[in-house]
């Protein structure tokens, strides 16, 4: 399993995240409705895969957590601190 270490240099960090990946922490952190549909995720107008989320889950930046009886998907501390590195 690849981590990312707790806060490491977040500009470092951010630059080896993909485009996608990138674009997917934005999408996560703005948008509150989301829907999980099979594997993939809807999130706010964006479909994202499972595979790139189970990507973000491995590096410890987002989370699956089950809010009234609904799967959604919440940053995790890490992924908080990177959203503010991220390139608009």
């Amino acid at each position: 399993m690849l981590s990312l270490p707790a806060l490491k240099n977040a500009s470092e960090t951010v630059g080896e995240l993909t485009r996608a990946q990138q674009k997917a922490l934005r999408a996560i952190a703005f948008f509150r409705r989301q829907k999980k549909i099979g594997d993939k995720w809807l999130v706010g107008d964006q479909r994202l895969s499972g595979r790139l989320i189970g990507r973000l889950e491995q590096l410890d930046l987002v989370e699956e957590r089950v809010l009234r009886g609904q799967p959604v998907l919440q940053l995790t501390i890490v992924g908080e601190a990177l959203k503010g590195q991220l390139p608009q």
